[in-house]
Order: C-alpha cells, then structure tokens, then sequence
C-alpha cells in the first residue's frame, strides 16, 4: 500500500531527528577543518535513542525501503547544506573521515547502519514472543489435559536456544553501553596526543 502524505511528513520527522545527531558531528567535522570531531568520536552513545526511533516506525508498519527513501532524501539536503556553507571538497572529507572515524560520516554511514541494527532487534523481539506465547499455550493444554503430541527433542532444545540468546543479547547491550562511554574517551584521550606530538614535531 503506498504511503500518504501524512506517513511520509512523518517518516521525515522522525528521520530528521534521528540523522540530526550525525549532522551536528559532520558540521563540527567541516568547522574543524577535516582534522577532529569529538561529535563523531561519541555518536555512539547515541545509538539506543536512534535504533528506538527507528523501531517505533518499523513497529507502525513503515519497511525499511520506506525509513531508508527518506534518510537518502534528507542526507542530499543536508549534503547541499554542507556544499553551500564550506570550502572543503566533500570527496576529501568522505575519505578523510574513513581514516579518522573508521566509517564516512559525510554520507551518514552511523546512521544508515542502525536501520538494520533496528529491523534485527524487531525480528528478533517478534519471535521471541511467539515462542513464548507457543510454550505458554502448549502447556496449559496439557495441563488441561488435551492430548497433544510430546514435541521431539530438536524443538525443544531450538526453543530454549533462542530464549537463551535473547536474554544474552539484552546483557551485551547493557554491556556494550557502559564499554562504548570509556571507548570513547580513550580514543578522545589517543587523538589529543597524536596532536600534541604533531605540534612539537613541528
């Protein structure tokens, strides 16, 4: 079904925000001239608000072809923006930001990157709670006493595999929040240096 042009207004919306946290850091990047952007070094503290946002549309119905059209039509606004407002070739950037990032921030890469990251989270929530539903019901029918066929072996251990990697995932993520807030002042703390070695190089 096509989208209206009350679901693409809000599509937008909701892109816009989320691709405003890598704008800020690119247009530090530029002002910087091409040569630091502590933005960027902690965009991923912002990584739990933006994959949120981007579930909240995956879970109204909104497919990841509908989220990404609009990401691409705002990164060429905010691209356009970036032509106008500064002197530094943007070709130079996008590589200069793979050397310094590890990903092209020019083209939005950390945002683009989280529409999977959100889609995954989706698909692996749905399921989980299908199969919690499937188990419940499976068991207060032979409770009842209904005579239902004993699930084999091969089910039963693929059902408790998943449960188990799911609650495995949710502590990663727990994890991973704290390790990326101290990743990220190393790296702040490895670059200053690099900077400070340069200038009495010089």
């Amino acid at each position: 079904m096509p989208l209206t042009v009350k679901d693409k207004i809000y599509i937008y919306k909701i892109c816009k925000e989320v691709l405003q946290f890598e704008y800020d850091g690119v247009k530090e990047f530029f002002d910087n001239e091409l040569m630091d952007g502590w933005k960027l070094i902690y965009l991923d503290l912002k990584e739990d608000e933006v994959i949120t946002k981007f579930r909240i549309l995956i879970r109204k119905g909104y497919t990841v072809a509908d989220i990404s059209q609009s990401i691409r039509d705002i990164v060429d606004e905010f691209r356009g923006e970036i032509a106008l407002h500064y002197h530094e070739d943007i070709s130079d950037a996008e590589v200069q930001s793979e050397d310094l990032f590890g990903l092209d921030h020019v083209n939005f890469q950390w945002t683009k990157s989280m529409i999977k990251k959100a889609k995954d989270l989706e698909d692996a929530t749905k399921k989980s709670k299908k199969l919690k539903t499937w188990e419940h019901s499976y068991k207060k029918a032979v409770e009842s006493g209904v005579n239902i066929m004993e699930l084999d072996d091969t089910i039963k251990s693929t059902i408790a595999k998943y449960l188990r990697d799911m609650k495995g995932a949710k502590r990663k993520g727990a994890k991973r929040k704290g390790s990326k807030k101290k990743g990220a002042k190393r790296e702040g703390a490895k670059r200053k240096d690099k900077r400070s070695k340069n200038k009495r190089s010089k």
